[in-house]
């Protein structure tokens, strides 16, 4: 399993012209706006604040880059479903998720975000479906897995398996507060490298 030992912030960008041009795989981490994502970034590789996280939901715009070991980029896609959003923005930012999505050849999987206390509705399954019929592999991962017991672990497990038509020990819990699941995730990233 890959060990890091450099996490690197590249840029932020919101079009395709923007984007870095580093040649490596990519994997993007998505999710709802509260989801955690900055938080489990930060865990996995190790590191307090090299992504930054808000204090309050929606503070992502862009798409942040993130260079690691010089051998693959992390990139942290902008939260969905937060409610402060004008219809406007709500516009730029699935134009910016779809360009992201159809057009970025080095991306290899989609991390997809949902706290382990939510239930997964139509807004979960159509994202899946939406990264897949593009080609892309989505690895559903439950964070706040701290927040929950470990007998509803399981049963979350069980439930997001049959929504999203996977096997449960497909579905990785995690909790950036007490480094869970950071192995798991750090195996699928090496699995696919």
């Amino acid at each position: 399993m890959i060990k890091i030992v450099s996490a690197d912030f590249i840029k932020g960008a919101v079009k395709p012209e923007a984007y870095p041009s580093v040649n490596l795989p990519e994997f993007a981490f998505f999710g709802r706006s509260n989801a955690g994502k900055s938080s489990l970034i930060n865990m996995i590789v190790n590191r307090k604040s090299l992504v930054k996280t808000g204090s309050r939901p929606g503070m992502t715009r862009q798409i942040n880059f993130f260079t690691i070991n010089k051998q693959f980029v992390l990139a942290d896609l902008p939260g969905y479903g937060y409610a402060q959003r004008s219809a406007e923005e709500n516009r730029a930012f699935d134009r910016m998720l779809t360009d992201y999505a159809s057009l970025r050849q080095e991306l290899k999987s989609v991390f997809f975000l949902m706290d382990m206390r939510r239930i997964p509705g139509e807004a979960e399954s159509n994202t899946v479906e939406y990264f897949e019929k593009l080609g892309i592999e989505v690895i559903i991962v439950g964070t706040k897995a701290d927040k929950i017991g470990k007998n509803d672990i399981v049963n979350v497990r069980k439930k997001w398996g049959e929504f999203f038509r996977r096997t449960p020990d497909l579905i990785i819990p995690t909790s950036a507060s007490k480094n869970t699941g950071r192995d798991e995730l750090l195996k699928r990233i090496t699995e696919r490298l």
